[in-house]
């Protein structure tokens, strides 16, 4: 996996659980002011793997580490579409 793919990954992953805090506000509740938030995805074991070294390895003296484990997630939230172009 290149720094590319991982970045796209991370991103996609990210951007998801924007969404899902949006949805879920007491899980943010959960997150601590300041804590390095690391995604760990079932699916993706290699991006997992990658992901919890580089945690370790950029965490700041004393930060927390929030690793949120992700067993699956859908393609797109998005449905019913409809793009009108004037």
């Amino acid at each position: 996996m290149t720094k590319h793919e991982m970045f796209e990954r991370n991103q996609q992953l990210s951007t998801e659980f924007d969404l899902y805090l949006l949805d879920h506000p007491d899980i943010a509740d959960q997150i601590p002011d300041g804590a390095l938030v690391t995604f760990l995805p079932a699916y993706d074991k290699e991006l997992a793997r990658r992901n919890r070294a580089l945690a370790r390895k950029s965490r700041a003296r004393g930060q927390s580490i929030v690793y949120v484990q992700v067993s699956r997630m859908a393609a797109s939230r998005l449905q019913g579409l409809t793009l009108n172009v004037a």
